[in-house]
């Protein structure tokens, strides 16, 4: 199995002991990239003790200081979630495992996993393409970070042994170049007016959700940030205009 473009991303992990369980669950699985987002413990002794057979997984840990950075070599991601969250419909790590495998052929993809105590915020569920949920009884949803790593990695490896035959989704736009275009889109409509002031995220929030089931490929997001570019240069140019004639 070759898993080389699928990242495993823990956010903001507390305890090392859960970064080394992580590690030997990934090698478990046959995956070998794994990306810290500012851990708040340090990858010591006890990390590698618990790791077993993923001491090189840790060796070769890349860490980041936001989940944008950490998020900008893929072109598509999932965030784990417990709670259900509005405006967000849930994959089930199944159907997550299939379209992961699709899309890992030509896209680097990324899993992503929140801190221990309170899982992802919902502005770092909005930087992840789509999200996913592993259901659990009603009165103990609350996973071990390790163990729900161990539960999407042999998903995916299941989901392996199945997609061989699949057709290949075309190499889609990283997200660094797509999070500048929602950078370029949050202005343009803030500038017209279009976004609520109070509340902007809700309204481009759905314009990220309609834009991620487009499957945008790097040409296509230049042409829609070059949509937006010219709207902001219009808007600059009838503003001064405006003053030009008071």
């Amino acid at each position: 199995m070759n898993f080389q473009n699928i990242d495993i991303v823990l956010v903001g992990t507390l305890a090392s002991g859960n970064i080394g369980s992580t590690a030997r669950a990934m090698r478990n699985m046959g995956f070998s990239r794994l990306k810290l987002v500012t851990p708040r413990c340090a990858v010591d002794e006890k990390a590698y003790w618990m790791a077993t057979c993923g001491e090189d997984i840790l060796r070769n840990v890349r860490f980041f200081s936001s989940l944008r950075d950490a998020l900008a070599d893929c072109s598509y991601s999932f965030g784990t979630t417990a709670r259900s969250r509005r405006w967000r419909s849930a994959l089930a790590p199944a159907d997550m495992a299939l379209k992961a495998m699709r899309l890992s052929r030509n896209n680097r993809t990324g899993i992503v996993f929140g801190p221990e105590d309170a899982g992802l915020s919902n502005d770092e569920l909005e930087l992840c393409s789509e999200v996913v949920t592993i259901p659990t009884a009603a009165d103990a949803s609350s996973i071990n970070i390790s163990h729900a790593v161990m539960i999407i990695c042999y998903e995916l490896f299941n989901a392996s042994l199945n997609a061989a035959g699949e057709d290949h989704p075309d190499a889609l736009a990283p997200a660094a170049m797509t999070e500048q275009m929602y950078d370029h889109m949050r202005e343009t409509l803030l500038e017209i007016g279009f976004l609520n002031r109070q509340n902007p995220d809700y309204t481009l929030g759905i314009m990220r959700r309609i834009l991620t089931k487009a499957a945008l490929t790097i040409p296509e997001a230049r042409f829609v940030r070059g949509i937006f570019r010219q709207l902001a240069w219009y808007v600059k140019h009838m503003k001064s205009e405006g003053r030009r004639q008071e």
